[in-house]
């Protein structure tokens, strides 16, 4: 690398020197003749006024002549030659004519000399024929014996003269060098130029074919796209055919367990063997389970947020994991295996999605369950700094150092075992479930001694257990610092899941009536205020009347939820299944009047059977009608004029749908109160809300708030945003404080 710095370092001078020499040479052509004719004027001169000297004269002439002569032929070949032979001319005539036309005056000619001799030589060539000039002159003095005095002025000037030249001849170099200088960059500029250009050529050739590659991906992504499409579409009616499948018989599983397990007087006083309650408990929690997985597949199939939605809430980490060891103990017992959980007293209340961390701990002891065939499972919760270590341990036969780190890849199978009864899904599902919240999974085994699944959960920061306020019906959630608290003013607990399952980012607390809102408000200071609004009435709550703070908004819409569904589709209430006896009870006590007469409407015996049990439950002296279909149903309630109708929605032949509106056009039961109980869900039932959205803040909003908030509305209306489509008959209008 040194080596060609320096190579072209000596090029560079080497093409500095031949470009000085050019110039020298060109002016040393110039100089030649214009001294001929100088001298020959001179000579002329001298012939005219003093013939006696015209010999000297033109001597002098031929010396030029001939010396012009010889340095033009050898400036080709012997440029410095030239150059020398021509100033030693020059110095040799003025000193012809200082001895033959002596006067102190032609000393002065001299300085001529070394002003020629600046233009053509170096600084070092010019103060040598300077230094000789002087010994020359001094000589010429000495030999005519001139006083010091004056030949001291001849002298100086030839000598400040040489000072002069040298200075001006300098500069000259210096800004020679510099332009020449600067001409080689830009000619190294221009040739990387003319190379960037070539390259920039075989570029655009590049980008020419990766633009036809382009075009031809984009079509055939076009056709995927659309295969993709047309495969999501039967994906969704797929899962939404399947879950509704799944939700009847479950329903009844659900249904029935609970009754079985917390109602037994429903039985007429048989009462229910204690070695069967565990049993049913346990039938109880695992078909609640399932079913919630089962609204989450529900829940994908119909919206698209891009990721799995989580339900976090104040959880007990002891609780979910002593209930997920309960649903597998008796299978462990059956193998003889011991299983404990050990869990610190003082762990703190967790931020969990209890459904989604009680399927990783089923999947680990399910897992454990497998591979152990001998010895203990352990479920063991330490507390490491800000985060909560969760293992589920057993001395089964472990997994080969080879295929650990394929332990979290789908459909891998670790053992025999595995590959016997397993699917290869559980440890991949139960990682994204962890690192979605936040948290990590990590696997340590050895073969033959057992294998240790470990989880990472955070702990709230602040340490402490999560308050559930008793004005808020709704489980609360610690709030991070990041989420704005949102207060919900509603009578309905079930409005607040939709709200967490769909809009992210935010905590929302729930107040049932403006009391309670107004001492949220004062003791816990929520970002905004949204109230329900039923179209037609005042918000929920006088929810207008509440002293909000100058700053905090205040919005009322119309809030999805399970009544107002019912009541967009005439029914007073709507409750999905699968339905419990505590919701069956809470929907009969919000009605206008105690009823007595009830109709169940279902085309499942078994449903009809079950909710006839569950009335019972809640008022023995209600008397129960049953309809197995619709058309059984309307001709019932016509025949019986019950106080209340439990309307199924999906019947074959004459639908839920259709009875609610037979209903509605028979002006003698036009006023019959209907429940539907159904398994489509808010998401399911895509009626547009009809109301009005009113947001007001007495402080008001600045100009930048307000252009967000248009432009948030408008790509909703229009659908150039992200968020759902606003129906064109719902109306929006924002009011300043």
């Amino acid at each position: 690398m040194a080596t060609d710095a320096t190579t072209v370092a000596d090029r560079q001078r080497d093409q500095t020197a031949e470009v000085f020499d050019d110039l020298v040479r060109e002016s040393l052509r110039f100089l030649l003749p214009a001294t001929l004719a100088l001298a020959y004027v001179w000579a002329a001169g001298i012939v005219l006024f003093d013939a006696a000297q015209s010999g000297a004269a033109f001597g002098v002439f031929a010396v030029l002549g001939l010396t012009a002569w010889a340095s033009r032929t050898l400036d080709e070949r012997h440029l410095h030659g030239a150059i020398g032979l021509y100033l030693a001319a020059l110095a040799l005539t003025v000193t012809i004519i200082a001895v033959r036309f002596w006067s102190p005056a032609s000393l002065y000619l001299y300085a001529q000399v070394l002003v020629i001799a600046a233009m053509l030589t170096n600084a070092r060539w010019t103060w040598g024929i300077a230094l000789g000039i002087t010994a020359l002159m001094l000589a010429l003095g000495r030999a005519r014996a001139l006083p010091a005095s004056d030949l001291a002025l001849p002298v100086g000037f030839v000598l400040f003269t040489a000072l002069t030249s040298w200075l001006g001849s300098r500069r000259l170099v210096t800004a020679l060098a510099w332009a020449l200088n600067m001409t080689q960059q830009a000619q190294k500029n221009a040739e990387e130029a003319r190379q960037n250009r070539a390259e920039v050529q075989r570029v655009l050739v590049s980008l020419d074919d990766a633009y036809v590659r382009l075009e031809r991906a984009n079509e055939a992504l076009i056709f995927a796209r659309e295969a993709a499409e047309k495969a999501y579409r039967f994906k969704a009616e797929f899962v939404a055919n399947v879950s509704h499948e799944l939700r009847t018989p479950l329903n009844l599983i659900v249904g029935f367990s609970e009754m079985m397990a917390t109602a037994p007087e429903s039985y007429g006083g048989v009462p229910l063997p204690s070695q069967y309650r565990g049993d049913v408990t346990a039938i109880y929690r695992s078909a609640k389970h399932l079913f919630d997985l089962i609204n989450d597949v529900l829940d994908l199939s119909q919206i698209e947020t891009g990721k799995m939605p989580l339900t976090r809430e104040p959880a007990s980490l002891a609780e979910i994991a002593q209930e997920a060891a309960d649903i597998v103990r008796g299978l462990a017992e059956a193998r003889g295996l011991q299983l404990g959980v050990d869990v610190p007293a003082d762990l703190p209340m967790l931020m969990l999605d209890k459904t989604r961390i009680r399927q990783v701990l089923l999947n680990l002891l399910t897992n454990a369950l497998r591979f152990t065939q001998v010895g203990r499972i352990l479920v063991r919760v330490r507390a490491e700094g800000q985060e909560a270590i969760v293992s589920v341990e057993d001395t089964g036969c472990g997994i080969a150092p080879a295929k650990l780190k394929h332990a979290f890849e789908a459909f891998t199978q670790m053992t025999e075992a595995q590959l016997r009864e397993g699917s290869g899904l559980g440890l991949a599902v139960s990682k994204k479930f962890i690192e979605l919240h936040g948290g990590r999974m990590w696997l340590e085994s050895e073969v033959g001694r057992g294998t240790s699944v470990y989880f990472s959960l955070a702990i709230p920061h602040d340490g402490q257990e999560v308050r559930i306020s008793p004005l808020v019906r709704s489980a609360a959630r610690q709030v991070r610092p990041a989420e704005p608290r949102v207060l919900v003013l509603h009578d309905d607990v079930r409005t607040l899941d939709i709200l967490r399952r769909h809009i992210h980012g935010c905590h929302f607390v729930l107040a049932d009536n403006a009391s309670a809102a107004a001492r949220i408000i004062r003791d816990e200071a929520p970002a905004v205020v949204v109230a329900d609004i039923t179209p037609g009435e005042a918000p929920v709550g006088a929810a207008s009347s509440l002293a909000l703070p100058a700053h905090i908004p205040l919005l009322t819409c119309p809030l999805p939820s399970m009544r107002r569904i019912g009541l967009l589709l005439g029914a007073v209430d709507y409750l999905p299944k699968p339905i419990t006896r505590k919701a069956l009870s809470e929907a009969l006590a919000r009605l206008p009047h105690p009823p007595h007469k009830a109709l169940v409407v279902d085309d499942d015996v078994h449903i009809v059977r079950l909710l006839a049990r569950m009335l019972r439950a809640c008022d023995g002296s209600l008397q129960i009608l049953k309809a197995f279909g619709g058309k059984e149903g309307l001709d019932t309630a016509r025949a019986e004029r019950p106080d209340v109708i439990l309307l199924d929605l999906c019947m074959p032949g004459t639908s839920g749908y259709d009875l609610l509106e037979q209903l509605a056009r028979d002006e003698e039961l036009s006023g019959t109160q209907t429940i539907i109980v159904s398994v489509r869900t808010v998401e399911q039932e895509s009626r547009p809300i009809q109301g009005e959205l009113h947001l007001k803040r007495d402080a008001g909003f600045t100009l930048t708030e307000m252009l967000q908030l248009l432009q948030s509305t408008l790509s909703v209306i229009t659908g150039s945003g992200e968020g759902y489509q606003a129906s064109a008959e719902a109306r929006s209008t924002s009011q300043p404080g």
